[in-house]
């Protein structure tokens, strides 16, 4: 008697230890179930997104389908970088290339493009009131900045020497051109480049008085 008693308590003992593993088991599978589908949150180019982790493997975008939506994004979405699953809103994806940001504050970081400076437009006829040699020696200011590089005195003179009514040669003077020509001064009155041009394409071959 003492012996199958002893054998009964053996063998309830064993069927206890079994359950209670078998019990560990199904705890341990349940929350490894809960956490691989746990949702994930995460920042969006303009809004956070919830999207459930899954497994599987991507194409050559960094993507691949997702045909039963586990994700909650639709049927395709990416991965881009090891980051969670996600969308390309307006095709631009919300993590910066290799850091991690959001592609719109790169963006934003980007340098912009260097403007480019145009020279100005050379008329035909500028040696009828420009002298390079006579421009540097009648106004030390440019003389001294520039000397006698012809490149740069010239561009001056295009830019605002024209405007300001400088006297870049021997052959014309702006003021007396103005002074002697009234019809001249009633249309374009205080503006000195306009007699400059009017003289260049006209004037000289009118031989009107301009010194």
């Amino acid at each position: 008697m003492r012996y199958n008693k002893s054998v009964r308590a053996k063998v309830r003992q064993e069927q206890e230890r079994k359950r209670m593993k078998k019990n560990k088991t199904a705890a341990f599978l349940a929350a490894l179930m809960v956490s691989a589908c746990a949702p994930q949150t995460f920042l969006g180019a303009s809004n956070v997104i919830v999207a459930e982790a899954h497994s599987g493997r991507t194409d050559a975008n960094g993507g691949h389908r997702d045909k039963k939506n586990v994700s909650g994004l639709g049927s395709y979405h990416y991965h881009c970088g090891g980051h969670p699953a996600h969308l390309h809103t307006n095709g631009v994806c919300p993590y910066g290339k290799n850091t991690g940001t959001l592609g719109s504050a790169a963006a934003a970081a980007a340098p912009a493009p260097a403007k480019t400076k145009t020279e100005p437009a050379v008329p035909e006829n500028i040696s009828l009131v420009f002298d390079a040699k006579y421009y540097a020696d009648n106004n030390s200011d440019l003389y001294a900045a520039y000397g006698y590089d012809k490149s740069k005195l010239l561009n001056h003179f295009l830019t605002d020497g024209i405007k300001e009514g400088r006297i870049a040669c021997e052959g014309f003077n702006v003021n007396t051109y103005k002074e002697n020509n009234a019809d001249l001064a009633g249309a374009y009155g205080d503006d000195l480049s306009a007699y400059y041009t009017h003289y260049m394409n006209c004037g000289w071959a009118e031989n009107r008085v301009c010194r």
